[in-house]
């Protein structure tokens, strides 16, 4: 991995990061009752869960793809 797609992913992860811990803040102290934002955060973190999980298993369906193509490329030289 070179330097610039270092730069780019920590990059890409101080902004993930910084949107999560500002919105977590945000929520904690907004003027509202404690068991709505205790509500408020639960969704939000099981909606979180089910994305990634999503994602990782779009990411394994890719990588199946590519293995595949790879397998038939070296059998077949296509």
């Amino acid at each position: 991995m070179d330097n610039d797609t270092r730069f780019i992913i920590f990059g890409g992860l101080a902004l993930i990061t910084g949107i999560v811990l500002g919105t977590g803040l945000g929520m904690l102290l907004a003027p509202q009752s404690g068991a709505r934002t205790r509500r408020q955060l639960r969704n939000m973190v099981e909606d979180a869960t089910e994305r990634v999980g999503e994602f990782a298993d779009d990411a394994k369906d890719t990588m199946n793809d590519v293995v595949e193509r790879g397998r038939k490329f070296v059998v077949t030289g296509k």
